[in-house]
């Protein structure tokens, strides 16, 4: 089988996996009660005193604003048609289009997101090259304690707390001097590459040494090769498994993470409007937020796909 060849077959999994999620996005936002709708409905009945036909009149108009109110069958087909189309309508709750809400909050998201990111693998795997690279040395003890620690204790752990004593105070002889606490989205970033770090230095170290310790490591020690030679070649090598692991992981902890982020550093990027949609039971801008999501997840994994085809040829075959 050519590359190309996989390439087409990865894509074609690549979309049934986008339907599929679709789909199931679909099924759990169909069968969770409108808690929403049920608090409108009782707040009608308790304190306006409406007669159940005024209470049946409101939870149709509320059905009917929302596209609620066709059957599960077109519900689901239309659902399909938008996402294909990327004609995702009206959002109720921010009153414009899901796209405009898109537009300026994915990013908002984006920029911390992609330094954080390119922070965690650049250190991780220089890190976790160099830890392999001088094995049981004291530079390997402290950084693999480190490693442990950060996996141990959650980056926004020290987010909630940064943020509740209001940034850093440095005792003076005069008094307290505020440091000007920085940019949300500066905190965001580093919070990022601390929840990343621990996992791309522990994929590096295992993949380097796994590679360290092969016969062409020794032939080019033998022959004299600098440690900087020796480390580049290890890389080389090991970058098949980093890759394999790393995307899959930096996607799952991305997803669970930019929701705490923003929540808090109030931060009004896409995972706060996919939250606020929700709780309003608005479905175009749930269809958007989730979309996006689930665009940026099954990209990550057939670019994942895409770079172990072309690292390691043999998959091909």
């Amino acid at each position: 089988m050519s590359y190309l060849q996989y390439l087409a077959r990865r894509v074609a999994f690549a979309v049934l996996s986008a339907y599929l999620v679709v789909t199931a996005t679909f099924a759990l936002i169909t069968f969770t009660p409108n808690v929403d709708l049920g608090a409108k409905l009782a707040s009608a009945a308790r304190f306006q005193r409406a007669s159940p036909e005024e209470i049946e009149q409101i939870r149709q108009r509320y059905l009917e604003a929302r596209g609620l109110d066709a059957s599960l069958l077109d519900q689901y087909v239309g659902w399909l048609v938008d996402v294909t189309t990327l004609e995702w309508g009206y959002s109720f709750a921010y009153r414009k289009p899901v796209w405009s809400v898109l537009e300026t909050r994915v990013p908002t998201t984006l920029e911390y997101v992609i330094p954080g990111v390119i922070l965690a693998v650049a250190f991780g795997v220089l890190f976790g090259l160099a830890s392999a690279m001088l094995r049981n040395s004291r530079f390997d003890w402290v950084l693999r304690v480190g490693s442990y620690a950060l996996l141990g204790i959650p980056a926004f752990v020290g987010l909630v707390w940064y943020t509740a004593v209001g940034g850093a105070k440095i005792q003076s002889i005069g008094g307290t001097l505020l440091v000007v606490s920085p940019h949300p989205q500066v905190l965001a970033a580093v919070t990022v590459a601390a929840t990343l770090l621990a996992g791309q230095i522990r994929f590096a170290r295992i993949a380097s040494l796994e590679q360290a310790g092969k016969e062409f490591t020794k032939l080019l020690k033998a022959k004299g090769s600098s440690r900087l030679r020796v480390a580049r070649h290890v890389l080389r090598n090991a970058s098949i498994p980093i890759v394999s692991l790393s995307v899959t992981e930096i996607l799952g902890v991305l997803v669970l993470n930019i929701y705490v982020i923003e929540e808090i550093l109030e931060i009004e990027g896409l995972a706060g409007a996919s939250l606020f949609a929700v709780r309003e039971r608005d479905l175009p801008l749930i269809i958007g937020t989730t979309m996006i999501l689930v665009f940026v997840g099954i990209l990550g994994n057939l670019l994942q796909d895409v770079l172990y085809g072309y690292l390691d040829p043999r998959i091909n075959g």
